[in-house]
């Protein structure tokens, strides 16, 4: 291991542990999937059964509230015309009258309700061919009982409402059939009791509902298949945000993989450069003893798997500890405390994780027929934090805190945790201390030193 970490630069600014979540990162679903949906040639239906339910489930709420406006202004509409028929036939006042409302108003009164509180979608189309014959009922009626200007009148409103029916109602293409082909019957149940009309006549009109019935049943398909691919788009920009959702919680535990939450969402809402000082912190630097000579006996992937086990471990006694791991160099890991959360504990808890990671190392199995020890080295003092890099960004640490944390673990003793006088002075009434006493460190002379023993019982 180097001997100086003064601003080092990371080989990999995180360890084995986060390839895997990297590769799920890069499985993630690709924002706007194709949804080419064939619909039925004649009906514009959707040929896949299950997307044809959710269409009507999705698509009936806006066709109940359009139908609820529109049957009640057709329905005022419609009762209003008792005036146009005392104008048209007069003749036949009454009888068109008890027609229009005796027969009409128990109907209406039914369909009204039902038009407002229907909530399924497979009796929204029977309701509304009723509601259609049910017009077509009256006005072919009285057409057939009024004299021959009369009807022609109502038999041309008929005819009317059949080419309407697909946008009054809505009802769907072949609904739109059934009301045009069972509102030609019923103009001949009426020609043939009431009416009597000639044969031309009769001809005319009944090629006049087919032929308007059917450009109502061509209007109906167009507004069918309109409204499917409106569906669909409305499917692909909700796929689409769905898919932007995850690949943002994708990106963001990345970020939280990489930098301390705080201090991603910090860089989240700003571009400002994040760079903190810190009067008081707690820095752990530990290096794996002997494991320079011991990559040369291993292949890459057992040494990557075994370096993996090693800091996965240190990484959950982090977590478990809320400190903050900084990153790895090699085979060194670096750990702060008190940032960049600040917190007065952070001595404390960062020789908390020196001894857990002594024990961590001791319950693991020999490698290559080498047990494993680590180097540990701690001190406390004020640091600057922040984030460096544009396209791979690193939270790290700076100051002559770092350094001589770092001069901790490389003058230390193996299998050993060194601390300095002033990380004594914080954890001395919690921990056992042994003086090791001066050493010579490099770049800072003579400085007081103590090996952290264990923790101590009852605060003696």
């Amino acid at each position: 291991m180097a001997d100086d970490h003064e601003a080092p630069e990371p080989e990999h600014e995180d360890d084995a542990p986060r390839l895997s979540f990297v590769a799920d990162a890069l499985r993630a679903p690709a924002v706007g999937k194709r949804h080419d949906v064939p619909l039925r040639a004649l009906t514009a239906t959707f040929v896949d059964p299950e997307l044809e339910r959710e269409f009507q489930l999705d698509h009936h709420p806006q066709i109940r509230r359009f139908t609820s406006l529109s049957v009640t202004v057709s329905l005022v509409a419609f009762l209003a015309y008792g005036l146009h028929d005392a104008l048209v036939i007069p003749s036949v006042l009454g009888r068109a009258l008890v027609i229009r409302y005796g027969v009409f108003v128990p109907f209406a009164a039914f369909i009204i309700p039902f038009v407002f509180r229907n909530r399924s979608p497979r009796l929204h189309q029977p309701a509304m061919l009723a509601f259609g014959l049910a017009v077509n009922v009256v006005v072919l009626w009285i057409g057939a009982i009024s004299p021959p200007a009369g009807f022609f009148i109502y038999t041309g409103y008929a005819v009317v409402f059949v080419t309407l029916g697909g946008f009054i109602a809505r009802m769907g293409v072949a609904w739109q059939l059934a009301y045009t082909a069972i509102s030609v019957a019923l103009y001949h149940v009426f020609d043939q009791l009431l009416a009597h009309q000639i044969p031309t006549v009769r001809l005319s009109i009944t090629m006049t509902l087919v032929t308007l019935g059917g450009i109502g049943a061509i209007a109906a398909y167009q507004l069918e298949a309109q409204a499917r691919r409106a569906f669909l788009q409305r499917r692909i920009i909700r796929d689409q945000m769905d898919d932007l959702d995850a690949e943002r919680r994708v990106a963001d535990s990345l970020l939280r993989n990489v930098l301390p939450e705080t201090i991603a969402k910090r860089l989240k809402v700003s571009d400002e450069a994040i760079a903190d000082g810190h009067r008081e912190a707690t820095v752990l630097f530990s290096d794996i003893v002997g494991f320079t000579e011991l990559s040369a006996k291993l292949s890459p992937a057992e040494l990557v798997g075994h370096l993996d086990d090693i800091f996965s471990r240190f990484d959950d006694i982090a977590g478990a500890l809320k400190l903050e791991k900084i990153k790895t160099i090699g085979d060194a890991y670096m750990v702060v405390g008190g940032v960049p959360v600040r917190r007065e504990d952070h001595a404390a808890a960062v020789c908390e994780m020196a001894l857990r990671m002594q024990e961590a190392i001791a319950k693991m199995p020999p490698v290559a027929g080498t047990t494993l020890s680590v180097r540990i080295g701690v001190h406390s003092g004020p640091v600057v934090a922040g984030v460096i890099g544009k396209k791979k960004f690193i939270y790290d640490v700076w100051g002559d805190t770092v350094n001589t944390a770092s001069r901790m673990e490389s003058h230390g003793v193996p299998g050993e945790i060194q601390v300095s006088e002033r990380v004594q002075e914080l954890v001395r009434d919690q921990f056992v201390l042994e003086e090791r006493g001066m050493i010579e460190v490099k770049g800072k002379g003579q400085l007081r030193t103590f090996l952290l023993r264990g923790r101590s019982v009852d605060g003696t």
